[in-house]
């Protein structure tokens, strides 16, 4: 299992603010980076293509109100991976926030994906912090 960590990032927003945006899966697509395309969503679940590798679909999983937002690989995806969304609340307007991403890549992929990946979940993170 690979585990590729964004950089954290602070938001002036309290921590349930951050994770009922986080949450509600309709509002992901605001983060996305250019190369999504094909977005439908749930508040619950989500799939979308990233242009030149995969089309992955997503369900909430077991979420930790105001700290944790689980996001599980649903039906057909390349790999099997996760990506968590980690809340930390400091004061009542602010927030540290970094996302997760644990994949099931074998050596080969791991080489081709792992720095798409990277920059994947650091655009999610950096275009969050863009939302408060």
């Amino acid at each position: 299992m690979h585990h590729i960590k964004s950089k954290t990032i602070s938001v002036s927003a309290s921590a349930p603010r951050v994770y009922d945006f986080i949450s509600d899966f309709n509002n992901l697509e605001k983060l996305m980076p250019e190369k999504v395309v094909d977005w439908k969503s749930t508040m619950t679940t989500c799939t979308f293509t990233i242009q030149g590798m995969a089309t992955l679909n997503m369900k909430q999983g077991q979420n930790k109100s105001n700290e944790l937002v689980q996001m599980l690989a649903d039906g057909k995806n390349p790999f099997q991976y996760d990506l968590n969304t980690f809340i930390a609340a400091h004061g009542e307007d602010a927030s540290e926030i970094y996302l997760q991403l644990n994949a099931d890549l074998n050596p080969m992929l791991a080489m081709m994906a792992k720095k798409p990946l990277e920059n994947f979940v650091n655009i999610l993170a950096e275009e969050l912090s863009k939302q408060f």
